[in-house]
């Protein structure tokens, strides 16, 4: 088995597909293996999406925007990543961030119409599909179960939670603090207080582009 289909195989929207099926797909579909140079613009924010994208290596930086305030979330994304699957059906069918490749990138890319005919191949395509976007929209429950009292710490990782991938190697959340202060309902002295507490703590790292948070998924 080459090291190609191993990887492949190993994406979650091709597990259990056997190396013959892979072949099959492969043979019968137009997919597209691109590779971008550090800093090349992958995908933008409210371009259509019209195609399923798989990191093959290296890694990108995907960031979201939070509508109402001038507050980015970045996430760092690598191997494995899936690029596309939420927005690719539904209401929604733009990209809600923008996607830059961070080094060398090697990507698979799948048109939408061609990812269509796989999903009725195999139920096990599909399986995976449902179970992709199932655990999605299944993060919205979560999250209500552990809201707690208000507090700045909880306000940025419910942000994270809710527009991150728990495959993020990094969660960093951008905006001066006046913004994030703004959004998490405190003064700009209250927000500041609770940053040198955090990071005398090490519990966060702040540089220029924004506040890096530590586990920032709920677990």
């Amino acid at each position: 088995m080459s090291s190609m289909y191993e990887t492949i195989m190993e994406l979650p929207l091709f597990k259990g597909i056997g190396e013959e099926q892979l072949s099959q797909m492969l043979e019968k579909t137009s997919v597209e293996f691109i590779k971008f140079e550090d800093g090349d613009v992958i995908a933008k924010v409210d371009e259509r999406v019209e195609s399923l994208g798989f990191i093959l290596s290296g890694r990108i930086r995907q960031t979201h925007y939070l509508k109402n305030f001038k507050i980015g979330i970045d996430e760092i994304l690598g191997k494995g990543a899936v690029m596309g699957a939420l927005h690719l059906f539904g209401l929604v069918t733009c990209y809600d961030s923008d996607i830059v490749a961070l080094g060398k990138v090697s990507i698979m890319r799948i048109q939408k119409k061609d990812y269509m005919k796989i999903l009725l191949t195999d139920r096990i395509y599909m399986l995976n599909f449902v179970n992709y976007l199932s655990a999605a929209a299944q993060k919205t429950p979560l999250l209500l179960q552990n809201l707690k009292a208000p507090c700045i710490t909880r306000s940025l990782h419910t942000l994270a939670f809710t527009y991150t991938s728990r495959a993020a190697e990094t969660v960093m959340v951008t905006g001066d603090d006046s913004e994030l202060a703004r959004f998490c309902g405190v003064s700009d002295e209250e927000f500041e207080e609770w940053k040198t507490t955090e990071l005398a703590h090490n519990r966060i790292i702040v540089n220029q582009r924004g506040i890096f948070l530590k586990s920032p998924h709920l677990r």
